[in-house]
């Protein structure tokens, strides 16, 4: 009876330690101006979703254009992660001239990374590689 009773101590210590070792992940609170002045161009989207929890997840929020100094097409996506944990995604912009035809880019030919906390929201930056870019898409996948 005293081993089993000690058996049963142990268990529940050591569940106890490893509940106290489980780090917490927050989410995010943000502040921004109220009065903001920018003067913000929008974007509509057309989505195609195959991953039916990120879509519900990771949420655009919009999307906005504008043109750098020397000329060339950016564009800002804005996601809100609305799960109640981190998020990990990889993300791809692919550019299109006039035609439809998709401008190579060796500067984007990976994927990359990003981590979103739940409750945060992140804004994703593509900046064309020729002027001539008119149309662009965004591929995100999740990390499992």
């Amino acid at each position: 009876m005293k081993y089993i009773t000690l058996l049963l101590f142990s268990c529940i210590l050591a569940t106890l330690v490893g509940c106290a070792e489980k780090e917490y992940i927050a989410s995010v609170n943000t502040i921004s101006n109220a009065n903001t002045v920018a003067q913000v161009k929008r974007i509509a989207d057309r989505r195609v979703d195959t991953d039916q929890y990120l879509s519900q997840s990771l949420q655009l929020i919009e999307i906005r254009e504008s043109t750098t100094n020397d000329g060339y097409k950016r564009v800002q996506v804005f996601l809100k992660n609305y799960s109640g944990d981190s998020y990990t995604i990889l993300h791809r912009f692919n550019w299109y001239d006039e035609n439809g035809a998709e401008v190579e880019n060796p500067d984007n030919e990976m994927w990359v990374r990003k981590i979103i906390v739940a409750g945060d929201d992140v804004t994703l930056t593509s900046i064309a590689p020729k002027k001539s870019c008119k149309d662009f898409k965004l591929r995100l996948k999740a990390i499992q």
